[in-house]
């Protein structure tokens, strides 16, 4: 019997958070999140390995507890806090002017609303949903390089349009474990949908991709194809999200 789009949304979401639950590492900024350490977080982990964020995360975390403290240290002293990290200038002044603009701005709260947290200097749409998602529990899309990679050839959606698999996310992204299933994406995108290597004989959504279906049966992809076509066709993910 064919799967209907409803039938393998509810899937990839189950997989997803499945598969999450049992592959889930506890980095310290995943343990305990508030909207200010999941922004921390993220600004340290541009171009830089969790393992080296781990270590040095808690420190920073330990130094500078809220965003008040972050806005009232000298900016050598968030750069000597991240010094290990490389790119520590240019991290500590971004770091320095997003709490500037939050307690200025903001009053010394990060904003809990889309429109304003992609009007943030340095956040874009990804560091938006992350701080949602995980730091204010709202079941928004977070979309990375791994997660487009993954919806890519989960759906067989070649764009270069970022705002398309943003559209895909939004209608994934369940209301009720919303963060396993973005912390699935992101880390089935970089641990089994590699971008050299996929790993796809690993994959909890092999039998749902294109892209793994295409190898060797193209009948199936081609089916898949159409099915997720049709989700981007009638969806509006995102609108109603932004409404919400």
């Amino acid at each position: 019997m064919a799967l209907t789009v409803e039938e393998v949304v509810r899937e990839v979401r189950r997989r997803v958070i499945e598969w999450e639950k049992e592959h889930w590492v506890p980095y310290p900024w995943r343990v305990d999140r508030t909207p200010y350490k999941v922004l921390v977080a993220e600004m340290l982990l541009k171009r830089t390995t969790r393992q080296a964020v781990a270590r040095e995360y808690p420190k920073f975390i330990s130094k500078f507890p809220d965003i008040i403290s972050l806005y009232n240290a000298p900016v050598e002293e968030v750069e000597s806090a991240l010094l290990h990290l490389g790119l520590y200038k240019q991290r500590a002044r971004q770091l320095k002017d997003l709490a500037k603009l939050i307690v200025e701005q903001y009053g010394g709260r990060i904003p809990d609303n889309w429109d304003d947290l992609v009007r943030l200097p340095g956040i874009g749409v990804y560091l938006a949903g992350a701080i949602l998602s995980f730091g204010y529990n709202k079941p928004a899309p977070v979309v990375d390089s791994n997660v487009i990679r993954l919806l890519s050839r989960l759906t067989g959606l070649q764009s270069r349009r970022a705002d398309d698999y943003l559209e895909i996310m939004s209608r994934l992204v369940p209301e009720k474990d919303h963060d396993l299933f973005n912390y699935g994406a992101i880390d089935l995108g970089a641990l089994i949908c590699h971008y050299r290597t996929p790993k796809c004989d690993e994959c909890p959504l092999k039998d749902l991709c294109v892209y793994e279906s295409s190898r060797a049966d193209k009948a199936k992809a081609s089916a898949l194809r159409g099915i997720y076509q049709r989700l981007l066709s009638r969806m509006k993910g995102l609108e109603e999200f932004l409404e919400k």
